[in-house]
């Protein structure tokens, strides 16, 4: 498994990590034995959450015999404005890993101004973990989020190591600006929600009866994939990880419950030599959707009369440039409040950091997703 410097740490991690969500589902005894299958098949990298369930314990006990050969990640649970109470999360997370340090330690779903606000100010827990860090007990901060807006400008404050947020086929926002900014800053880039836009993550016939049957096809529809490269679990789940394997990333943690997904995602990654010609073309690699076009940072929620703003823009995106025209018609009527509720009180384009003619959009979406 090859692998890479995670930003500026002295970290070595394995391309493909091991995302610590799905082993909750798994007995300690199953969940075990899939982690120390990763380790053997080389991956390096795992990451977990004290909001994961008992994941940190399945993580921490399958790894102990081999702690100085790998890189545990985890992150500051709910509590995670005070730095009493990151403190506290902290000391739990070292006992349920089984070690005396922690590798990497993130501020988990910061992902508004005023919440970042709160986590690096005097009292939040950003200043907790660097007195930690001080201490031996941790050796780098990161900062994890779903809203690249936000993450940008933390990692501008140049506190953070590293940036762990989604990108997938559906959702490229990290590509237009964030990227670009770590990569200067030589900040570590770490990809979750690899699978967005493919379904259920990795479904596909196994030996495990547990997960035989047929893929879910609730978001998006199938035969909708932007990839159009067939409807079973297994293709979508091949061409979801080449298109993230195609960016110049660090990290990227996939969830994993059994050896044999983690077998399959190794797979890829070692197979990986770049994307064919029809692959870009079918993903629009390198492409951003045109403007204007929402980036769901949400600063203009909430909006007054209850419209979904962030959301319906985002299916008004899936409708057009992803050509995803059946599910995003399906959905809409599904909303509480949809863009017709709109006042036209101009409040979401007074705030919108990106200048957008929001009402104009929403109009257009009414017309499109009705």
């Amino acid at each position: 498994m090859q692998k890479r410097r995670l930003g500026r740490t002295d970290l070595q991690v394995s391309r493909i990590g091991f995302g610590g969500i799905p082993i909750i589902a798994l007995s300690k005894r199953e969940a075990e034995s899939v982690v120390t299958y990763a380790f053997e098949q080389g991956i390096t990298y795992f990451d977990t959450a004290r909001a994961y369930g008992d994941s940190e314990e399945k993580i921490g006990a399958a790894l102990k015999s081999v702690r100085d050969r790998v890189v545990i990640a985890t992150k500051v649970p709910w509590q995670r404005t005070k730095a009493d109470a990151a403190n506290v999360g902290l000391k739990q997370s070292l006992r349920n890993l089984q070690t005396d340090r922690i590798d990497l330690v993130q501020l988990h779903g910061i992902d508004n101004e005023e919440l970042l606000r709160k986590v690096t100010g005097p009292e939040g827990s950003l200043a907790a973990l660097k007195k930690a860090k001080s201490e031996g007990k941790v050796d780098y901060v990161g900062i994890t989020g779903h809203n690249p807006h936000v993450l940008e400008k933390a990692v501008r404050t140049q506190a953070f190591d590293t940036v762990l947020v989604p990108l997938n086929i559906l959702d490229r926002r990290a590509t237009e600006t964030l990227f670009s900014v770590a990569k200067e800053l030589d900040v570590g880039i770490i990809v979750m929600k690899t699978m967005g836009g493919c379904a259920h993550p990795l479904e596909y016939p196994q030996r495990d009866a547990r997960f035989l049957g047929k893929p879910k096809e609730d978001w998006p529809d199938s035969s909708e994939f932007i990839s159009h490269f067939g409807k079973e679990g297994i293709e979508r789940a091949k061409h979801a990880l080449r298109f993230v394997l195609a960016h110049d990333i660090d990290a990227m943690i996939p969830g994993f419950r059994s050896a044999e997904e983690v077998e399959y995602g190794l797979t890829v990654a070692d197979g990986f030599h770049g994307l064919t010609p029809d692959e870009k073309k079918a993903y629009k690699f390198g492409e951003l959707p045109p403007e204007p076009f929402c980036r769901e940072c949400e600063m203009c929620m909430p909006c007054p009369e209850g419209v979904e703003i962030p959301t319906i823009l985002r299916w008004s995106t899936y409708h057009t440039f992803y050509d995803i025209k059946k599910w995003t018609r399906d959905q809409y009527p599904k909303l509480r409040t949809r863009a017709n509720s709109c006042t036209k009180c101009g409040e979401c384009e007074k705030i919108c950091p990106y200048h957008l003619p929001v009402i104009n959009m929403l109009n257009e979406a009414e017309k499109m997703l009705t």
